[in-house]
């Protein structure tokens, strides 16, 4: 599925996805479950937190040549 999608849809659907899935192995008493989808979840909300910075240093310089 993530390759197929592009980067920003498939990070939002990975942000989504980790806390059911956590919750799921909760349930099931999984451990493996829980920390891939806990390391899963936690690289996408950074990574989506981390392009949103980026975008608005971007829009601040571009201000700043105009």
């Amino acid at each position: 599925m993530a390759i197929l999608l592009p980067r920003k849809p498939t990070l939002i659907c990975l942000t989504v996805l980790g806390p059911i899935c956590v919750v799921d192995g909760i349930v099931k008493k999984n451990t493996q479950e829980i920390l891939a989808m806990l390391a899963v979840f936690i690289y996408a909300v950074v990574t989506l937190i981390m392009d949103s910075r980026k975008k608005k240093k971007l829009i601040n310089k571009n201000d700043k040549q105009y």
